[in-house]
């Protein structure tokens, strides 16, 4: 029997040549095979990445144009939204303009129209009282009427100018009294003695007042008109 260490071989054994015993290493090729095999590696991880670029584009434009729709959609949203906004305040305003500016249904009429010169007891001046009444001719009803007071000289130039609400009028005794300051405020009332300003009904009429202070000696004419009046829709 042979004897044998570990790790010692038989020199004889391994110094016979017989053609078979090439030398080689471990982990290590050929170069031509390693030239195939990195050409094929390559080939491989080229069309992975191709394919991933690819997949990539078609997901990245699939989000873009999901993007671009829903964009589009907001956009589209706005537009409506605004056209609507705008379309409500015309047909707003178109109403309140017909309101305050009824165009030819201003048939308001005066009649019994009176004037009175009298002495303040407050102030020593000679004052013009104006009184009279307007009814309103209207089909329908109206509020807040304004009339503008002009006093004019003889040589027709306005000297003075008043605005003046329907519905307000003093006693002529209690107005004697009275200071310009204070009949003014009385007279500039929106709503009217009780409300009579408010919602006038058509062929109701309402009495108005308006002074005068202090007036000129040269004064002659007058004239009153409706300056301004809120129509109430029914």
């Amino acid at each position: 029997m042979d004897k044998w260490k570990l790790g010692e071989d038989d020199d004889e054994l391994f110094k016979k040549d017989d053609g078979s015993n090439k030398s080689f290493s471990l982990g290590k090729m050929d170069k031509e095979d390693f030239s195939d095999f990195i050409f094929e590696e390559n080939k491989i991880d080229s069309t992975k990445k191709k394919a991933a670029r690819k997949k990539e584009s078609k997901t990245n434009s699939a989000e873009n144009y999901s993007e671009y729709e829903r964009n589009e959609a907001k956009g589209s949203f706005k537009k409506i939204f605004y056209i609507i906004v705008f379309i409500a305040a015309l047909i707003s305003a178109y109403y309140l303009f017909k309101i305050i500016f009824p165009g030819n249904n201003t048939d308001i009429k005066l009649y019994g129209l009176k004037t009175l010169v009298y002495k303040s007891e407050a102030l020593p001046e000679n004052n013009l009282l104006i009184t009279g009444y307007l009814i309103n001719k209207n089909k329908f009803p109206v509020s807040y009427v304004k009339l503008t007071c002009k006093l004019y000289s003889t040589k027709n130039i306005v000297l003075l100018t008043k605005h003046v609400y329907a519905g307000n009028f003093i006693n002529l005794n209690k107005l004697k009294k009275m200071s310009n300051v204070v009949i003014n405020m009385a007279l500039q009332n929106k709503d009217g003695d009780d409300m009579s300003d408010v919602e006038i009904l058509p062929n109701h009429p309402v009495k108005f007042m308006a002074v005068f202070f202090d007036i000129n000696p040269n004064s002659k004419n007058f004239s009153i008109t409706i300056s301004h009046f809120y129509r109430i829709a029914k």
